[in-house]
Formats: C-alpha cells, structure tokens, sequence
C-alpha cells in the first residue's frame, strides 16, 4: 500500500512539471536562436549593403531637419517699399503739382495758370512736288516764314488767306539748295501756302497753315 502511494504521487508529480518544462523549451528555444544570430552578423565582416544602410539611418534625420529648416527659410517676408520710392507711385496717383490751399472767403481766387504762347515762325520745305510746314499752328502776329528748295528745281511760295489767292507775302523763284525768309502779319485763322509757277500748285506743291 506504501508502495503505490509512492508512486501514484511520483507520477502527479511527473505531470505537473512536464508542461512547465516544455514551455520554458518553447521560449528559451527562439531566444537562443535570436542570441545566435546576431552573434553570426557580429562575427561577420560589414558588406557594403551594411554601411549604406547604417549612413541612410543616419542621414535620415539630418535630412528632414534640414528640409524643415528649408521650408521654414522660404516664407516669404511682406514686401516693403523702397526707401526712395515716390508716394504717388506708391498709392497709384500721377505725379504733379500739389494743389495750394483753399481761398478763405472775401480773398481773391489764384489766377489760373497761362498758357504758353505759340511759336511764330514756320520753315516751309519746297520738293517736286510738294509743301511741308516744320509745324502746321503758329501764334497770330508778326510770323517768320522760311522757304527752302529742298529739291531739283525753281520754286517759290505764296501765301494767301484760305479759299483765295490773294497775296499776302511773296517769295523770290529760289534755285535748289537756298532759303529765304520773310516776316508776315498773320491774324487768327487758316492760309493758303502755294508754289505760284506754272503746273506747280496743280501737281500738288500747296498746304494749309494755321494761325491761333
């Protein structure tokens, strides 16, 4: 009877420490594995895979920061105005002269600006065949009239009020490459300048000259 109760309680034990053992062989199992294994990559010399990995790793964070101190470099400040830049240019307004200020009541308004006066003198271009006035207005008064033969042959000039031709100044028969001037009382309104000699004001040697 001593005997069996020996034994039964030998094999309880059995099976109580069987499943113990063999779960601590399952975890010591992968763990030596694993243990062995970096012992094999340590032993083992680094390739070159190895060494591009490690820089990869390493740079990988340098990388970013520098990408985000990038970023952070590239906001873009509000433009400011140049120091010298004019106020009108910088609200959009033309420049010109600043407005005086207001007359108080009973104090005489300023006098508007004057107009400048017109030039009074006008070169008259004389070609075959054809007129050509330096500038078509001039001021009204004693207007200095230059004829020049710009061209191959005779010419002359006349001038009369527009729609007659009635002389009011005449110029000599100037050969090509002379000029001649001659003063003229002109009052406000449109002449007739035309070349007198024969065809000429026909084939086209006549213009109009203002006078204001």
């Amino acid at each position: 009877m001593t005997l069996r109760l020996v034994a039964l309680a030998a094999a309880m034990a059995a099976a109580t420490l069987l499943p113990a053992a063999a779960a601590d062989a399952a975890t010591t199992r992968p763990t030596a594995a694993k243990a062995a294994k970096q012992a094999e990559r340590a032993a083992r010399p680094c390739g070159r895979s190895d060494r591009a990995a490690r820089r990869a790793r390493r740079a990988a964070p340098r990388r970013s920061a520098r990408a985000r101190a990038t970023r952070c470099a590239v906001v873009r400040q509000p433009r400011r105005p140049a120091a010298g830049a004019p106020l009108e240019r910088l609200l959009g307004v033309r420049p010109g002269p600043l407005p005086g200020p207001a007359p108080g009541p009973g104090e005489p308004e300023a006098p508007a600006p004057e107009t400048p006066a017109l030039v009074r003198f006008v070169s008259v271009a004389a070609r075959e065949f054809s007129l050509t006035l330096s500038r078509p207005l001039v001021g009204t008064g004693e207007v200095t009239v230059e004829l020049r033969n710009v061209g191959e042959d005779p010419h002359n000039l006349v001038v009369s009020p527009e729609g007659t031709h009635t002389p009011l100044a005449s110029f000599s028969e100037l050969d090509p490459d002379t000029y001649e001037r001659r003063s003229v009382s002109l009052a406000p309104g449109r002449y007739l300048l035309w070349c007198s000699l024969e065809f000429h004001e026909g084939l086209g040697m006549s213009t109009t000259l203002r006078v204001q």
